[in-house]
């Protein structure tokens, strides 16, 4: 597309409204009303504060929006095969348009702050763990989506990448298969340490998306259900790792299926959003008063 082209696009493209009253899909929060979302007066470090539109378990964030399939912007800063630096405010949107509304867990699996992410983790070991604490993997789109927030911005907090904002610019270490693939359990695990660059969940204050929602790029690479039809595997990995500088809320790791585990492969959980209290049934008008007996 030239570029001409793609600027009339964009301009002409204005993204999903944030309606006052609206619901993004059938359920128990169907009622439950969207905030409009602010888009100025945030902090350095800090994400703006949404007014969620439903309840979530302890430890999880609120996400909901519209999701947008293919996404189109105009790169400033094109150095090393990668974009740097997109053009601010400005993308157009193609494909499917996916409401959503989700809950997801404010740090990857443990979920604990000050914990390490869990890495060597395979796409069906993630499920169980997930399953077992009463939630499930997050979805490709819904991972998107907490990540570029109701700006629908590149990285988690903004359109310029930041070297430092995000854990993914460690240095890489060269891997040893053998010991990775290894039977014995105690040379996997002395690779993996070798290996480990991840840090503390929720060390970087500026990579944390508008939902507050932390180290969705780089610390560890999270298995999500794939969403696009195209990707061949239903396990896709999302965000990068500590040694993927280039890493953003787009981008789909899609090459490997439910049984791969790595060095840096972990996850996080989502859930459904918890049901609304239903309201207490209002009381009758009272009516005229009696008349008095004569």
């Amino acid at each position: 597309m030239e570029l001409q082209s793609f600027v009339a696009l964009a301009l002409a493209f204005s993204p999903p409204a944030w309606p006052a009253q609206a619901s993004p899909a059938a359920g128990p929060f169907a009622q439950a009303p969207f905030a409009q979302a602010p888009t100025t007066g945030t902090a350095l470090g800090s994400p703006p504060p949404l007014a969620a539109p439903f309840a979530c378990p302890a430890r999880m964030k609120p996400v909901w929006g519209t999701h947008l399939e293919h996404l189109q912007r105009l790169c400033t800063d094109y150095r090393q095969g990668q974009c740097w630096k997109w053009f601010p405010d400005l993308h157009a949107g193609e494909g499917r348009s996916t409401p959503i509304a989700t809950c997801m867990d404010e740090l990857e699996w443990p979920n604990q702050r000050g914990a390490p992410p869990e890495v060597m983790v395979r796409f069906t070991e993630a499920e169980s763990a997930c399953t077992s604490v009463g939630k499930r993997l997050c979805t490709e789109f819904e991972w998107e989506t907490a990540c570029e927030g109701p700006e629908v911005l590149a990285f988690p907090y903004g359109d310029v990448h930041e070297p430092q904002a995000c854990n993914n610019a460690k240095v890489y270490r060269s891997y040893s298969g053998r010991a990775l693939e290894s039977k014995d359990v105690s040379v996997r695990e002395k690779e993996v340490r070798r290996l480990f660059q991840g840090e503390p969940s929720g060390a970087r204050p500026r990579c944390v998306s508008a939902f507050g929602i932390a180290d969705l790029v780089g610390n560890a690479e999270e298995w999500v259900k794939t969403s696009r039809p195209e990707w061949p595997h239903p396990s896709s990995l999302k965000g990068g790792y500590w040694s993927k500088p280039w890493s953003g809320c787009r981008g789909t790791n899609d090459s490997h299926g439910p049984m791969f585990r790595f060095y840096e492969t972990g996850f996080r959980c989502c859930a459904d959003p918890l049901p609304t209290a239903a309201p207490a049934p209002a009381s009758p008008a009272p009516g005229p008063a009696a008349s008095p007996l004569p």
